[in-house]
């Protein structure tokens, strides 16, 4: 009777300190990170008093780059991903703009890297 209300005891410890599937699999998934495309930096460029630019350096092959855009630190407008590592932006208005270069790998990971903003 007293090794089966032990070995109950045990078994109840280790399920409420998370000795369980979750724990080990929550640490399969932080061994994962990192593994996505590199971005080195992101660059956004006044042209002039209505177009700015943004570049993005990034190590990897086969990237695709999203863009999100960004007026007084609301979401303008989304651009879907693509090849073109460079983007080109006429403004509606003016106002502080900063954008959120995405990158992504042919296997799907993600990074994610967000300009400085910029008075237009």
């Amino acid at each position: 009777m007293k090794t089966k209300l032990f070995t109950l005891f045990i078994v109840t410890l280790l399920l409420i300190t998370g000795c369980g599937k979750d724990a080990a699999k929550e640490e399969s998934d932080q061994g994962s990170k990192g593994k996505g495309p590199k971005i080195e930096k992101v660059e956004i460029n006044k042209e002039d008093s209505k177009n700015f630019s943004v570049k993005a350096t990034t190590e990897g092959k086969e990237l695709t780059y999203a863009y999100y855009v960004y007026l007084d630190n609301k979401l303008l407008k989304k651009f879907p991903y693509k090849e073109n590592v460079d983007l080109n932006y006429k403004i509606s208005e003016p106002g502080v703009y900063k954008v959120r270069v995405f990158v992504k790998d042919k296997k799907g990971n993600i990074n994610a890297e967000t300009t400085e903003p910029v008075r237009m």
